[in-house]
């Protein structure tokens, strides 16, 4: 069914939250991605039309599935709403400025949280909050409950968050040279043994032989 609908130019989808439980829809991803061009938090008006009685429900995307590879819509999840009830969003936050202490100093500038939970009417849900960074020195930080909100906007992450920070550059590591190993000393007065020079006989040891004693010869008278 779904690559029945997408070669139809539409993609399958799912409407929760309302009082029929889920109802399963098809949208043109293309005039959906025109509608999110302000903002994943935008309110729609969806037409449904397959149930026994069709009519137009307000919903706010709440999950878009995209191809792995060549990023284009494959299925949707949206939230009916009402414009009288509370709901729960994530907004974006962008940092603006260039930090004190990246520009003077060389830090770092981090930025540790880029979307806020909160809750509020659909009316107040802001398109982005932009928080002003251009102040932070080396070791500032701006943690969530710095970040004003208008009224009607209740915060729901944890206010010790951080936000962004500035950290210190990395210290560059310096590596000593690689010391030589020491070559080995010359060996001064030592002579290469003598080869015998080639057809010389060594020479013989003089054999230590008696002398013969001079024999007596007999007198006679």
């Amino acid at each position: 069914m779904a690559k029945r609908l997408r070669r139809a130019q539409r993609i399958p989808a799912v409407v929760y939250g309302g009082s029929h439980g889920p109802v399963s829809v098809a949208v043109n991803p293309l005039e959906l991605l025109s509608a999110l061009e302000s903002g994943e938090n935008t309110l729609l008006n969806l037409s449904l039309t397959g149930g026994a009685t069709p009519r137009t429900a307000l919903v706010i995307l709440k999950l878009l599935q995209r191809d792995p590879v060549k990023g284009r819509p494959l299925h949707a999840d949206f939230q009916e709403i009402s414009m009288e009830r509370k709901i729960r969003v994530e907004v974006p936050l962008v940092l603006n400025g260039d930090p004190l202490g990246v520009k003077d100093k060389g830090g770092i500038l981090e930025h540790s949280l880029r979307q806020l939970a909160v809750e509020c009417l659909p009316s107040n849900i802001p398109e982005k909050i932009v928080i002003d960074v251009a102040g932070l020195d080396i070791g500032d930080a701006v943690h969530v409950r710095d970040i004003p909100v208008s009224e009607g906007i209740r915060i729901l992450d944890d206010s010790a968050r951080v936000v962004a920070s500035v950290s210190a550059p990395a210290a560059e590591e310096v590596v000593a040279p690689a010391e030589e190993a020491p070559a080995e000393p010359e060996v001064v007065g030592k002579k290469e043994k003598e080869e015998p020079e080639a057809g010389a006989e060594p020479k013989a040891k003089a054999a230590a032989e008696p002398k013969a004693k001079p024999s007596a010869e007999a007198k006679t008278k």
